[in-house]
């Protein structure tokens, strides 16, 4: 079969766009722009209540070409979880390998919880409806728990760095730590967005950082060094700072269509 390429368009993270311009598998760029549309229905209606018609609608296509390239909706919700995952840990390459200070990669992983490539009403909305939906689905209880293996290595990375370096003095055995640290992070985003007035972003960012300097044993001078000039965005392209944006950044996707 012979691959179709397009070259229209500019890069932009609107799933209802041209691809953007650079020669790209067209069928690729097509099964991207639904993952994009099924993510924000399922920001909206959650995992079960994404319907492909729906799906199709946010996307700006037919019915039809949404179960050309997805034939089944499982299939759909599976590669739009992968792809949300994808993003997720394209920031930690980013952030792990440009950032060498074990202190201030952390607190650019915590920062990330807060501020990245996508809204943080958005992005907290999907994982908690995705947890929410795997709780009471086996096949997605299985694919969650993998999921947050992933998720969970990069602040282990960072800890077990730190610990090495001597810039964290834990009390607390090295392998729980990051356990901690994701566990508050995602009990304190729950609290954000059901109960803004008493904990709001900010607030959650200086909450992770205070409760990481107190079990890691991070002095206020390295805490104060490391959050000088740290970008309040953290984003794949680490430490650049991207454009503001309503919505979800799949621009490291992109780049992976580039023939």
């Amino acid at each position: 079969m012979v691959r179709q390429s397009v070259r229209t368009g500019a890069p932009t993270s609107s799933v209802r766009a041209s691809p953007p311009a650079a020669e790209v598998d067209l069928a690729a760029w097509r099964r991207l722009q639904l993952v994009g549309a099924a993510s924000e229905v399922i920001c909206r209606n959650g995992v079960e209540g994404a319907r492909l018609k729906d799906i199709a609608q946010e996307a700006g296509v037919s019915l039809g070409m949404v179960q050309h390239y997805f034939r089944r909706r499982e299939e759909l919700i599976s590669a739009t979880i992968s792809a949300m995952l994808e993003l997720t840990l394209a920031t930690w390459r980013s952030v792990s390998e440009r950032e060498p200070d074990p202190v201030r990669r952390l607190f650019a992983l915590l920062r990330f919880q807060v501020a990245g490539w996508a809204p943080f009403t958005k992005r907290w909305s999907f994982w908690i409806e995705f947890w929410s939906a795997a709780n009471r689905d086996a096949a997605l209880r299985s694919y969650a728990e993998d999921v947050y293996a992933r998720w969970e290595a990069p602040f282990r990375s960072a800890v077990e760095a730190g610990v090495e370096t001597g810039d964290f003095t834990p009390e607390v055995p090295a392998d729980r730590l990051s356990l901690i640290l994701m566990s508050l992070a995602d009990g304190a985003a729950v609290h954000v967005l059901m109960a803004r007035d008493s904990l709001d972003e900010e607030g959650m960012f200086d909450l992770l950082i205070d409760m990481a300097c107190r079990i890691l044993g991070i002095t206020p001078q390295a805490r104060d060094l490391a959050l000088r000039d740290l970008p309040r965005t953290i984003s794949p392209r680490y430490p650049e700072e991207p454009e503001p944006s309503g919505s979800i950044d799949w621009s490291p996707l992109i780049g992976a269509l580039h023939e």
